[in-house]
């Protein structure tokens, strides 16, 4: 497994970017190839979402499918089907769908303000959802990331909310920590899968050592 510092377009905010699982994963235009050949992913698309950019803050999944916004054009969902990307459109107000989404293979934990499409994302994801705030924030998708290997919470997230996000994704191990020299908004510096990390370049050494701990196997 490797981490990798990267800053999209001279942006550290890296997880408003792109949206990658271990099976699919969406980048936007000019993303840099040797970054997204880092996650070594079956399908890959290259699009905007929404017409812009911002592919990370617009969508959210798993393996199994990527939710993307209602606001999403004809031909970005075009550009998606040619890749092979399993993706379902949620049909909600709410678009900014990867602030809102923390998911990976083995559950899911969505924002209240989406809690009337919990039983679509379970079908879709094809994992039990948990409705929850962390750390008293109510987008679960930018204060953390995980994988199945673990998950990082935001800087001021409790014992409670650490074993209520474990249980939900079905990880053993969970900390707290910060991105991009010194942000609790961990979901919006960082992408993770089970074989690789990409966090943007003024994330620390430090916060990479607690990346590593909690997200990378031994």
């Amino acid at each position: 497994m490797e981490i990798q510092r990267y800053d999209y377009l001279g942006n550290s905010s890296i997880g408003f970017y792109a949206t990658i699982t271990d099976t699919q994963a969406i980048f936007p235009p000019e993303f840099k190839e040797e970054k997204k050949e880092l996650f070594d992913v079956e399908k890959t698309a290259e699009t905007f979402i929404n017409r812009t950019r911002l592919v990370g803050l617009f969508t959210a999944g798993n393996s199994n499918c990527i939710l993307i916004p209602k606001g999403a054009t004809s031909r970005e969902k075009n550009k998606l089907e040619e890749a092979g990307i399993d993706f379902q459109v949620l049909e909600t107000n709410d678009n900014a769908l990867g602030n809102l989404i923390l998911a990976n293979d083995e559950g899911a934990v969505i924002s209240e303000k989406i809690e009337e499409h919990k039983e679509e994302i379970e079908e879709a994801l094809e994992v039990e959802v948990t409705v929850s705030r962390i750390a008293n924030i109510k987008n679960p998708g930018v204060c953390t990331e995980a994988n199945s290997n673990g998950v990082l919470l935001h800087r001021e997230a409790g014992e409670d909310d650490a074993e209520k996000i474990m249980k939900a994704l079905g990880v053993e191990d969970a900390d707290i920590g910060t991105v991009d020299m010194g942000s609790p908004y961990i979901g919006s510096g960082l992408v993770a899968t089970d074989t690789a990390v990409l966090t943007g370049e003024n994330t620390t050494g430090p916060e990479v050592g607690r990346i590593d701990r909690t997200l990378m196997q031994e």
